[in-house]
């Protein structure tokens, strides 16, 4: 088959619009060798955006039977793709009941786009920016929220007729635990209405007056969380090397906010270290940077369990352990015995539910539980100045 490679840094309407303009050039000017070749890449781009843009919208509304003209049917690949966009629908509408909240818009951007593309099949990888808002039902006076994303899609497709169909699909994804699991634990107990005012003085929460600068560490978090929104800049920073096909990249990202002189500025030891695009295994790895940051005392543990257990835990038998949580601290997820995850602790959003940052997925500003099922346990740490 013949193919072509073409790959543009920029939004992807320019993109698509710009392959329409080569394909008609090159018909205009005695080069009609190249126009079925930019016109199969236009189309199947368009078609990577239709579908992208419907899958986002009905992550608030609408019917999740509309993805199936999407998928071949006759591919298994395919249907477990569509099965898994059906799933975390439900998963994210449910969660939004039990949380008694409820989104109200969505918006999708593009990036980073690379295609490649022959008569009957095309692959398509692509970087979507989603950007969800929504409001607590319990509390209308909060106003609206709005918390980001970012996936990084590689989109198989094989032409049936005049339709692209999905063929297959990878992509890192920030509701993944709950795609696995969708089973949304019931928190029987208080997940709003924290803030500077439940952890301590403001001054003490927001200023940074000891050797961990959390101001400078939550701003860090939000300008390199990969996601176009706010600080954001839609770009990990470039001093570091990404892990995120070599395992992961949340701890490096943790690690980073911490210790970069952008961020926390905590001293780098021989344990916890990154220098020339290699870090140590506590530097890059879930567990081993928790269990380094509890076992020389650099963060402390206020509560550890499932998402009820958490919810009533107290620390130091005088508040809730919710409540001791700071910006700068972190969250780690354990599935199945393992911390597989970490996150930074940035703040509440209008309605005091906690917010996290985190890289591998790229999540800005979301509720520190939403993407994980029941089945996980949560480990909170106050990192220690």
């Amino acid at each position: 088959m013949q193919r072509r490679r073409y790959f543009r840094d920029a939004s992807f309407g320019a993109l698509g619009l710009a392959l329409v303009v080569f394909a008609l050039a090159g018909a205009l000017t005695g080069l009609p060798q190249f126009a079925p070749a930019l016109a199969a890449e236009s189309d199947a781009l368009s078609r990577a955006q239709e579908l992208l843009k419907l899958r986002t919208g009905l992550l608030i509304e609408g019917d999740p039977a509309e993805l199936t003209k999407f998928y071949l049917p006759t591919e298994s690949r395919a249907q477990w793709a569509l099965e898994k966009e059906v799933t975390r629908i439900h998963y994210l509408r449910e969660w939004a009941r039990m949380r008694q909240m409820e989104f109200t818009r969505a918006k999708i951007d593009f990036t980073r786009v690379s295609v490649e593309a022959g008569e009957k099949e095309a692959g398509i990888s692509i970087c979507a920016h989603t950007l969800l808002s929504y409001r607590h039902l319990d509390r209308p006076e909060a106003g609206e929220c709005t918390l980001g994303w970012r996936t990084v899609h590689w989109i198989e497709f094989t032409r049936e007729g005049r339709d692209w169909l999905v063929r297959a699909e990878w992509y890192l994804d920030p509701l993944e635990g709950a795609s696995r699991n969708p089973v949304v634990e019931e928190a029987e107990g208080r997940l709003k209405g924290y803030g500077p005012e439940t952890s301590g003085a403001l001054e003490a929460s927001l200023t940074d007056r000891g050797a961990y600068r959390r101001e400078a560490a939550v701003r860090y978090a939000d300008r390199y969380a990969g996601v176009k929104v706010g600080a954001g800049t839609g770009r990990y920073n470039q001093k570091y090397r990404d892990f995120t096909g070599l395992g992961g990249d949340c701890a490096n990202f943790v690690s980073q906010a911490l210790a970069d002189e952008e961020g926390g500025g905590l001293p780098q030891d021989r344990q916890w270290c990154y220098a020339a695009g290699e870090g140590t295994e506590a530097w890059l790895k879930a567990e081993a940077l928790v269990h380094y940051l509890l076992g020389t005392g650099r963060a402390l543990s206020l509560a550890r369990g499932s998402l009820a257990e958490i919810v009533a835990a107290r620390e130091g038998n005088t508040k809730s352990a919710l409540a001791a949580l700071r910006p700068g601290d972190i969250i780690a997820y354990e599935e199945h015995g393992e911390i597989q995850h970490v996150s930074l602790v940035v703040g509440w959003d209008k309605a005091g539910y906690i917010l996290v940052n985190s890289h591998s997925a790229d999540r800005y500003h979301v509720p520190w539980d939403l993407g994980y099922g029941a089945g996980t346990r949560y480990w909170l740490l106050a990192v220690q100045e």
